[in-house]
């Protein structure tokens, strides 16, 4: 399970119960993010390797992928990247499409960026935002969410997120490499969502050339963990049996 810019493993933490019955249940923070180190610089193709490095160190037998937002992007990379370590991937209220670019040189190293520091955790949890901002539907889970976001810094907490990722998922073309997905794949999408309109899978369906199965979580956003866990729970987990009925059967449940 992967997770989206600026998140961390605790965005999971109420969606794994409803899985871990049925399935064994890997989650990782990607470097930059909540409990992992941090580079000098990152990348979209970086963070697929790192995703495959964790199959390969566990000994996962061609697990499915769950990502969400840029984590669904990141783990779609890895499926293309390495699609004999991968049978399926489920993408949750993921961009699916965007134009295509010419290629850029790599981009300069990034520049340190200040670090907000918060008296306690408390205060930074009070000033927790979303991106996009939206209306949660679980404040606790929200609350939850943010305040394992922070890590302790001189003077008090600051965000455990590297400001830096933003050089990476701040620019445009993020898809482009993805063309090399040839597993399974399903869509889960916040009925509201701001970035993943309702014809995703059909888009998705047209780029890969073969059918896209989608399911929709009714009144949630894009942050759709937070808005409907019990929802989400529900439609990944429909998901899941999409990607594995249609995998070659070697997946591992």
């Amino acid at each position: 399970m992967v997770h989206g810019t600026s998140a961390h493993t605790g965005w999971w933490h109420g969606t794994v119960p409803a899985l871990a019955g049925r399935h064994d249940v890997v989650a990782l923070d990607l470097s930059g993010h909540g409990d992992s180190g941090r580079r000098a610089r990152y990348s979209m193709a970086g963070w697929s390797a790192e995703v495959l490095a964790v199959v390969a160190a566990l000994g996962l037998d061609r697990p499915v992928l769950v990502g969400h937002s840029v984590g669904g992007l990141v783990a779609a990379g890895a499926a293309a990247r390495a699609p004999e370590a991968v049978s399926g991937l489920v993408l949750l209220d993921s961009i699916p499409e965007e134009p295509a670019r010419p290629p850029e040189p790599p981009p300069a190293p990034s520049r340190p960026r200040g670090t907000r520091v918060f008296p306690d955790v408390a205060a930074a949890v009070a000033a927790y935002r979303l991106a996009p901002p939206q209306d949660v539907g679980d404040l606790a889970a929200l609350a939850y969410v943010a305040g394992r976001s922070v890590r302790p810094v001189p003077g008090g907490v600051g965000w455990k997120v590297d400001g830096a990722i933003f050089d990476v998922v701040l620019r445009p073309g993020l898809t482009d490499s993805l063309d090399g997905v040839t597993c399974p794949v399903s869509v889960v999408r916040g009925e509201h969502s701001a970035l993943v309109g309702p014809d995703a899978a059909a888009a998705l369906a047209r780029r890969w050339g073969r059918p896209v199965p989608q399911h929709t979580v009714a009144g949630a956003a894009h942050h759709l963990v937070l808005d409907d866990v019990a929802g989400t729970q529900r439609a990944l987990l429909a998901a899941l049996d999409d990607v594995l009925a249609s995998s070659d059967g070697s997946a591992h449940r």
